[in-house]
């Protein structure tokens, strides 16, 4: 599953904030810039009127008119009024679209108290301040462009400052490995410095528990050699008194069945706990199936069992001896201790199939010593793959005895 990018998320919430802050800006500096020139001009018009609405008090009629240069004036009782001048019937500062232009004019009681005056811009009057506008526009888009480009760089500069130290956490979370040294948690945060100490926490407690397992299987395996030789000398000098009768002879054949079995398991747990290089000589696993199955004979005699073999007399693997009969010891021995009617084993190249009917609930298919877990494990040393399932009443165990990394399964 594909995460997103803790990096390109950050960039981009910076970079969208950049855009955004650009755009705010630049409507804030238009909104200015429009109350700007909306002042000016009103401003203008005002003192225009002003000045008009003296000199009539002053002359009467005889006034002057405002500036016909700049401006266009109407008096309500003088007529002429344009058409669309005639909705706007109360006192104040106006701005009107006319086709392409912006008209913008003042309506104000005219001085001799009858009527309204309208005082308007001529055509492009009103345009004076453009020059300005647009250097406005040029210099808000270059403020604004570095703003823009100021938030990229310290958006680049935040996100290395979170991302680095994540980044080599990361790295170190890959690292976590028994074989591999204590890191020195050196992270700049002191949230990061909690996680690196946890981390380091966990690892050394995994490498105890790790060294442990392998001391005690290594210690367990030399322990259990002495004894177990002692009950292989016992068992064979029982084996050669005369007379015997037949329980014990019998007992002493399950001795020393038992005491080969011990051995077998000493030897694999040896293996198992072994970090130098192992010798995998290549063995033949057809006929070590037919010995298992001979060996495990006395399980066919509490029920009828068909086994049904198929099985590649040329099938060889490269793997320890002792590994290998475990692994095919407690597949069988799983078969036939759960199997109802038949059991089907094909050998095909380095893949062996064993299926079986079977009543017994998933939880309840242990096998031989624990189970599937050592098989789990010899295949973990060996670079193999097991695989089962229980479908429809039939349990299938399928082990894939090549190693699909040699220099992994040579060197554990």
């Amino acid at each position: 599953m594909s995460l997103p990018s803790l990096r390109h998320r950050l960039i981009l919430v910076l970079g969208g904030a950049g855009v955004v802050l650009l755009v705010l800006l630049s409507g804030l500096m238009i909104e200015v810039e429009h109350k700007m020139e909306e002042l000016s001009l009103r401003h203008w018009l005002e003192a225009e009127m002003t000045r008009y609405s003296d000199d009539w008090l002053r002359l009467g009629s005889a006034a002057a008119a405002p500036s016909p240069r700049q401006f266009s004036s109407y008096w309500t009782d003088a007529g002429h009024l344009p058409q669309w001048l005639k909705p706007y019937l109360t006192p104040g500062f106006f701005e009107h679209q006319l086709g392409d232009e912006d008209k913008h004019f003042l309506v104000r009681p005219h001085p001799s108290g009858a009527g309204l005056i309208y005082l308007v811009f001529n055509d492009d009057a009103d345009d004076y301040l453009d020059v300005y506008e647009d250097q406005l526009h040029v210099v808000t888009r270059l403020i604004g462009l570095a703003l823009l480009l100021g938030c990229l760089g310290f958006g680049v500069w935040l996100v290395r400052l979170i991302t680095m130290p994540l980044q080599r956490l990361q790295q170190r979370v890959g690292h976590l490995t028994p074989d591999q040294a204590d890191f020195i948690p050196d992270a700049p945060w002191q949230e990061l410095r909690d996680i690196e100490l946890a981390l380091l926490a966990g690892k050394q407690e995994v490498a105890a528990v790790f060294a442990r397992e392998q001391e005690f299987s290594r210690f367990a395996s030399h322990e259990l050699r002495t004894p177990n030789m002692v009950i292989l000398g016992s068992a064979a000098l029982l084996g050669k008194i005369d007379g015997l009768p037949a329980p014990a002879v019998r007992a002493t054949a399950r001795i020393r069945a038992a005491a080969d079995e011990m051995a077998l398991l000493t030897e694999t747990f040896l293996l198992l706990g072994r970090k130098e290089v192992v010798e995998y000589p290549p063995q033949q696993v057809a006929p070590l199936i037919r010995q298992e199955l001979t060996r495990l004979a006395p399980l066919l005699l509490r029920e009828m069992v068909d086994i049904r073999l198929q099985l590649d007399d040329d099938s060889d693997v490269a793997a320890p001896l002792a590994l290998l009969a475990i692994a095919l010891g407690n597949l069988l021995k799983n078969a036939l201790s759960y199997a109802e009617g038949h059991i089907d084993i094909r050998l095909c190249g380095s893949v062996l199939t064993i299926s079986n009917p079977t009543l017994a609930q998933p939880d309840q298919i242990l096998g031989y010593g624990c189970g599937l877990t050592i098989i789990q494990r010899i295949c973990e040393k060996l670079g193999w793959q097991i695989n089962t399932r229980l479908e429809n009443g039939v349990f299938s165990a399928q082990l894939a005895m090549s190693s699909a990394n040699p220099s992994k399964a040579i060197k554990d």
